[in-house]
């Protein structure tokens, strides 16, 4: 919430105001038919409910220091839940509303009431959605298995399987390791040969790794496992008293990588043996559009790599791919996350799509461009919104081979 300005406060919440008074409007042409003791009922609870709701979201944009420097985002999850409960539902239902009058118009009340009270279930219907996202989508894990096929691959890393992970958010999770602990089974039923993590760890603080170090210490891969930082892994989105605490604070992070048992690429490669051959991983810091911030230094990451080698680029941004990555180099994989597929997806007829779609092109799953792919891993925690509709937390495991064997 950090530098919004007043205007815009102003006109959002004029449209929350608009929002209820319109829904309120639908709610009653709703039950005007119902006893007046039940109207008066309903009534009442729809403005209690609406007071509590916009009084809780006004509190929260006029003291954002309170929810930006909490360490307990307990308080955060809770407004946002909140919010979305209240207001996504009412936002359709009061446009439906504006629009039954159309219909009272054109074809009578009782088609306006037959509109009403379909969008009413609509609206109970989102209101579950929500509430199942909170509950249970964001631990509903899902296993995403990928073949991609290389003719630069040496022959000795043909089969190597790669598990990716991507956007834990630990603040999000407060103390809760169940998420930690099933994604701790089903690696070790994998048993991959390279494990990489492609930034996020965290919201904000390094003290939010507190109790999942122990976690993701188990993590196991047979090459080893490499991890990158995330744009929330620096600390930019909270206020610090000194340059010195915001310093502090990453270098913790970093240290709680370490510790971890990962290898933290910051501009750099690393060189992992495989038989006789070797391939390179190369680890950038964070590379965004703005407001997010830029660190990325792949000319760093590249230099002095020996020439033909095969490389494989963990970059947290996908826009990187598209932007730098692609024109740039002749890297072959680059792995990324950041999108958390919106956290909110749609699938008909077994294509998915989600809304981020209009801000990020390449929100999930794989992407080539000619010879180079990108995959973009959903993961597995939440920023903002505390769940997932129909977007789950995501593990991917990519096999890789030399060449297409059919």
């Amino acid at each position: 919430m950090r530098g919004i300005p007043s205007s815009f406060l102003i006109l959002f919440f004029v449209f929350v105001f608009l929002t209820e008074i319109i829904s309120y409007f639908g709610v009653r042409i709703l039950i005007n038919r119902s006893p007046k003791k039940v109207r008066i009922f309903l009534s009442i609870f729809y403005f209690l409910v609406s007071v509590a709701a916009t009084g809780l979201l006004l509190f929260a944009f006029s003291n954002p220091e309170v929810l930006r420097q909490s360490r307990n985002y307990t308080f955060f999850i809770f407004v946002i839940s909140v919010t979305f409960l209240n207001l996504f539902p009412k936002i359709f239902f009061a446009f439906m509303t504006i629009l039954s009058f159309l219909i009272r118009w054109l074809a009578g009340r009782r088609m306006q009431r037959i509109t009403i009270a379909g969008s009413f279930l609509i609206c109970s219907g989102i209101i579950l959605a929500i509430s199942y996202g909170i509950l249970f989508g964001r631990f509903d894990l899902n296993v995403v298995k990928q073949d991609l096929y290389f003719d630069n691959l040496p022959p000795q890393a043909d089969g190597l399987i790669i598990v990716q992970l991507s956007d834990i958010h630990l603040g999000s999770f407060g103390k809760n390791p169940a998420v930690l602990k099933e994604t701790l089974k089903i690696i070790a039923d994998i048993q991959p040969d390279l494990l990489f993590f492609t930034g996020d760890i965290v919201n904000n603080f390094a003290d939010e790794m507190h109790g999942f170090e122990p976690y993701l210490k188990q993590f196991r891969a047979k090459y080893g496992k490499f991890a990158i930082q995330g744009n929330h892994d620096y600390g930019d989105y909270s206020s610090w008293p000194d340059s010195t605490s915001k310093i502090q604070n990453l270098t913790r992070i970093r240290q709680g990588f370490t510790r971890a048992g990962f290898t933290l690429l910051l501009n750099q490669s690393a060189k992992v043996n495989i038989q006789d051959t070797s391939i390179y991983i190369l680890g950038v810091e964070n590379w965004g559009h703005p407001p997010f911030p830029q660190y990325a230094r792949l000319d760093l990451a590249l230099d002095s790599l020996p020439s033909g080698t095969f490389k494989i680029l963990l970059s947290h941004d996908p826009a990187h791919w598209n932007a730098r990555v692609v024109p740039e180099t002749d890297i072959p994989l680059t792995l990324s996350g950041h999108t958390h597929g919106g956290q909110f997806g749609i699938k008909i007829a077994g294509i998915e799509f989600s809304p981020i779609y209009f801000s990020q092109k390449n929100w999930g799953g794989l992407y080539r461009n000619g010879i180079q792919y990108l995959y973009v891993n959903k993961g597995l925690g939440t920023i903002g919104y505390p769940g997932r509709i129909d977007m789950r937390p995501e593990i991917t495991v990519l096999t890789l081979h030399r060449i297409k064997n059919h």
